[in-house]
């Protein structure tokens, strides 16, 4: 119980510090509100499902362990974050408010922003192990160890959603809306970009 409990307050740690995906989030919500938040939060979740089910395939080890095909992956989920970055920055340009992403789209992109990011895999592969039992069968363990992340991370994200949502009458007027998406697409942009040349120096 101990192990559970001190692997929970590190992971809470890790989710509720904001991310590209946590900009992701905020900026569908401003399009499309608290459905479109949790419709990106929910993708962002599959996308960590899915490393764990890599993770106990050994796929994602494999991927550490790769330099090269590690590198690869960061460059294309960071080339992602800057086309993502690129559509708020113009989005911003525009003088109407953009309109509300088309159904299925909010999810793909957090689910590409969640997948195009090989350090989750890293994650699972090497904290989880510390916190598995010595003995015995950890598939179960380590599928709880998971869950217990991907709950976490459903409940941070949607809790930024659910701010931004609150505050949508403020947020989306034309100007803070203008201010927001521009901060969003500038953040985005940059963090993709540092992704990006740190991936290429790896190559």
């Amino acid at each position: 119980m101990t192990g559970i409990a001190g692997y929970t307050a590190l992971a809470a740690l890790v989710v509720v510090v904001p991310g590209a995906d946590t900009l992701v989030v905020v900026r569908n919500t401003l399009s499309g509100g608290h459905r479109s938040a949790i419709r990106t939060t929910t993708g962002v979740c599959a996308g960590l499902a899915a490393w764990a089910l890599l993770s106990s395939a050994g796929l994602a080890a494999a991927v550490a362990a790769s330099p090269t095909l590690f590198a690869v992956l960061r460059a294309a989920g960071a080339a992602y974050l800057v086309y993502l970055g690129t559509q708020a920055l113009v989005a911003a340009s525009r003088a109407v408010t953009e309109p509300e992403l088309p159904a299925g789209r909010d999810w793909r992109q957090g689910a590409l922003t969640s997948l195009g990011n090989p350090k989750v895999g890293v994650f699972y592969t090497s904290l989880l192990p510390q916190f598995l039992p010595a003995h015995g069968s950890a598939l179960a363990p380590a599928a709880l160890l998971a869950s217990i992340h991907i709950a976490l991370s459903f409940l941070s994200l949607l809790a930024y959603g659910v701010l931004v949502a609150r505050m949508g009458d403020i947020l989306r007027e034309r100007r803070w809306r203008k201010v927001l998406e521009r901060s969003a697409g500038v953040a985005l942009c940059a963090i993709g970009l540092w992704l990006m040349v740190a991936a290429v120096t790896e190559i």
